[in-house]
């Protein structure tokens, strides 16, 4: 049951922690913390709660969220009352639920940064969670906000982006709506942004139903009906099949989203160098301080991992612990050395340490049994095939292993995607896990020599 009664039977919604999910291997709990930022001692807390109210697993998202996995129904009192007197808990589903905002994971500490932005970050959030005017957002709309920092949140999933840039007159952030690379909208104040957010948000919700019937001045009239829902993109239940801001960047453009919040559209600027997210593994620099990164196998971290991380930045002076959209999470610590001795207290083996580590280019959601829709238990099936990418060029992900054609592990295309399917898998080819397959019903044994070639040369020259 949720706080307001409600039973957690759906499947496929975002879970929170006032609306779980029911999965596999019991309800999820999703717990949206603040800019992503932990003090060691909540950290311990969430390990604890782990333990004893779930089955002792914990996942790291793609919106630096944390899932404890396996709570069971009868235990959702205990842990909300848990939840509530960490400040954890939220005022209603529905606030929780748009409550999506991923943001830069140093921020504050970034020495390249333009502007501190967690002020900005906590705003929005609690702007988003008050505004009931935005509350019939789709559960998967999210918002980034970066510092311009050399550790930024630019490969986070976001609909709607703030990128923050130095200008004669102050900091500013340029918008980047999610389909449009080519243009940016703004610039905006920070002081302005969860008014600008929140109208981007209403721009949006009224362009996808056509309600918006003000964009032309000079020849007023009402927008076209949305497009039906094509093949490209997938519907979940909304008749236009508009659910995210690329959809409605492809149907409309990003001038009419534009025009309906009131903001300038610009020409792109040139995107700044940033690190890419593996990078952040291992002691590193930062400023006259440091930073230990810890990578998690396929973003999952046992309780008693946790807790461990926890004891360890405690014990080497770190202040918190910043959670990441990619799979890691960094430790603030006062020195390189600091750094050293926290990673050196870890239990060996438990966290990816190593930034050419192969499974780093391989994605994988949790799989079967753990998840109801998935036809696989694809994790083991991805650990394995990592070898098979370890020669690929460039970096990020480069193999997708999903147990169904959701693809919750990795929304975007990747240059390989498995999907299991009936004991087999399917291959796909620079795309997504819903796309067309090149390639049907592969053992693994299959799977993995096609891909060594693909990750090599190109996933369009795969034949059937």
């Amino acid at each position: 049951m949720t706080a307001t009664g409600i039973a957690p039977t759906v499947k496929g919604w975002c879970p929170g922690a006032l609306r779980p999910m029911e999965s596999g291997d019991g309800l999820i709990v999703r717990l949206r913390i603040a800019a992503g930022i932990a003090d060691p001692a909540l950290a311990a807390r969430i390990a604890d709660w782990s333990r004893r109210w779930g089955n002792g697993l914990i996942d790291l998202s793609n919106r630096a969220n944390l899932q404890m996995r396996g709570v069971a129904r009868r235990h959702l009192p205990d842990l909300w009352d848990a939840l509530r007197d960490a400040g954890l808990l939220d005022a209603s589903e529905a606030g929780e639920a748009v409550r999506n905002v991923v943001c830069s994971p140093l921020a504050g500490l970034d020495p390249d940064a333009v502007l501190d932005i967690r002020p900005i970050v906590r705003a929005l959030g609690q702007r988003l969670a008050g505004d009931t005017a935005v509350h019939t957002l789709p559960n998967k709309f999210g918002f980034a906000i970066g510092d311009g920092g050399l550790f930024g949140a630019g490969g986070a999933f976001a609909d709607i982006r703030f990128e923050a840039r130095r200008t004669a007159d102050g900091p500013v952030f340029d918008i980047h709506l999610a389909g449009a690379p080519d243009w940016r909208l703004g610039p905006c104040r920070p002081a302005a942004l969860s008014d600008v957010a929140a109208d981007l948000a209403t721009a949006f919700l009224r362009l996808r139903t056509g309600q918006q019937a003000n964009l032309y001045p000079d020849e007023p009239r009402a927008m076209p009906d949305p497009p039906m829902y094509d093949g490209r993109t997938r519907p979940h239940g909304d008749r236009f099949g508009i659910r995210r801001m690329r959809d409605l960047t492809a149907a409309y453009g990003a001038e009419a989203v534009a025009q309906a919040a009131g903001l300038a559209l610009c020409p792109s600027l040139p995107a700044k160098h940033r690190a890419r997210p593996a990078d952040f593994l291992g002691a590193h620099r930062l400023g006259s301080n440091a930073f230990a990164g810890v990578g998690l196998r396929f973003g999952r971290i046992g309780a008693d991992d946790l807790a461990a991380l926890a004891a360890a930045a405690a014990a080497n002076g770190a202040e918190t612990l910043r959670l990441t959209p990619w799979r890691a999470i960094l430790v603030p610590v006062p020195s390189v050395a600091d750094a050293h001795r926290l990673i050196a207290a870890l239990p060996a083996g438990s966290f990816i340490l190593d930034p050419d580590d192969p499974i780093l280019r391989v994605a994988a959601c949790p799989g079967a049994p753990s998840c109801r829709c998935a036809a696989a238990p694809v994790r083991d099936a991805a650990a394995s095939l990592a070898a098979a990418v370890a020669s690929a060029p460039g970096s990020g992900i480069v193999l997708h292993v999903s147990g169904c054609e959701k693809g919750c592990a990795h929304p975007r295309p990747a240059p390989v995607t498995l999907v299991g399917r009936d004991g087999y898998y399917d291959l796909i080819g620079d795309g997504s896990a819903s796309a067309e397959p090149v390639l049907r019903h592969l053992t693994l044994a299959q799977a993995a020599g096609h891909i060594q070639g693909l990750a090599a040369s190109g996933p369009r020259q795969a034949t059937a």
